[in-house]
């Protein structure tokens, strides 16, 4: 159900989601920390991999992304605190947000900003579902050997 109505988001949002590669889009480096974030909290060891690579690559620190990736957020920029700590709240509400939450991204970031982080948090969720369903499948179709990580075998 969940992901059904995820997908349904993107596509209400896909101008949205063409903004956030564009130059008028959130900068690279904002959109990764919001990735790894999201990715922290949900725990999908693929999206940490690719995104790690793209999150260097945009010029953030490895000690940054350790941080980001066990929602420690001391080594971001302070303008984006508020908007990671908005991604881990989406997160842990189930994709739905308290709207005193969307308030207060819209009031800090403005309201189109706002629903880039929103759904830029969307997205990163939509995969961290597929690649956990898949290391979840891999786990049992080898009874354990491959998929989740070791301290969830």
């Amino acid at each position: 159900m969940e992901f059904g109505r995820d997908l349904r988001r993107v596509l209400r949002n896909f101008r949205t989601v063409i903004a956030l590669s564009s130059k008028s889009g959130i900068s690279a480096g904002f959109r990764e920390r919001i990735m790894l974030t999201v990715t922290g909290v949900n725990r999908c060891r693929h999206c940490a991999y690719g995104h790690e690579f793209l999150a260097q690559k945009a010029g953030i620190t490895k000690a940054e992304i350790a941080g980001l990736l066990t929602q420690d957020l001391a080594n971001s920029p302070e303008r984006e605190i508020p908007a990671l700590l908005f991604a881990i709240h989406w997160v842990e509400a189930g994709g739905l947000p308290t709207e005193d939450a969307r308030s207060a991204l819209e009031a800090g970031y403005g309201i189109d900003l706002a629903q880039q982080i929103e759904v830029a948090t969307l997205l990163i969720n939509i995969g961290n579902l597929i690649g956990n369903t898949f290391d979840y499948l891999l786990s049992r179709i080898t009874r354990g050997r491959f998929g989740l990580l070791l301290g969830e075998r």
